[in-house]
């Protein structure tokens, strides 16, 4: 009985992790509605370098007004005072089943507890291309099923950091989770 349970578990983590990117999409779109495009993958500082992730603007649509709040977009994701709010992961950016493995090797540390899998695919021509904004208008890929993020354990990152995946990196993070 006890390795069924063990898979009924796992099957159960898994659905959370695909609530996980439903929630993502809903929260997409609600921005979408708002604005009228879906965000940037990154807001520049004024270099133009990467200071803040989309992850981190689709906060309020994810009920997560709050801790919106708490962050400064007048700092780098990273600085002394964003960093108070790692800890505060929205629950729909960590999917269970990685953390339940994680935990089960042995990998889990301070700094894992503030990674998120869920990256957009973040290129030239893309949904997320940079600061450039895209509409629904704008896609015309044929279908209404188009790739924007993905949920990939190896290319985990912190979810304020302001980096995503290539659809190459993609292709090779999905290649290495099958193995």
């Amino acid at each position: 009985f006890l390795p069924r349970f063990r898979g009924a578990r796992e099957v159960a983590r898994r659905a959370t992790c695909k609530n996980n990117l439903k929630q993502i999409g809903l929260a997409l779109h609600a921005y979408h509605d708002e604005y009228g495009s879906f965000p940037p993958a990154f807001i520049p500082d004024e270099e133009g370098h990467p200071a803040h992730s989309w992850r981190v603007l689709l906060l309020p649509y994810m009920d997560e007004q709050k801790l919106y709040s708490q962050y400064r977009f007048d700092e780098p994701w990273d600085s002394p005072h964003n960093s108070t709010l790692a800890n505060k992961i929205p629950s729909a950016y960590r999917c269970p089943s990685i953390v339940k493995s994680h935990r089960h090797h042995d990998l889990e540390t301070e700094h894992s507890l503030w990674m998120t899998d869920y990256v957009a695919i973040s290129t030239a021509g893309a949904v997320f291309d940079g600061t450039q904004t895209t509409s629904i208008e704008e896609i015309h890929d044929g279908t209404d099923k188009t790739l924007v993020v993905a949920e990939v354990r190896p290319h985990s990152v912190h979810w304020m950091q302001p980096t995503d995946v290539t659809p190459h990196e993609l292709m090779s993070d999905l290649l290495y989770s099958t193995q």
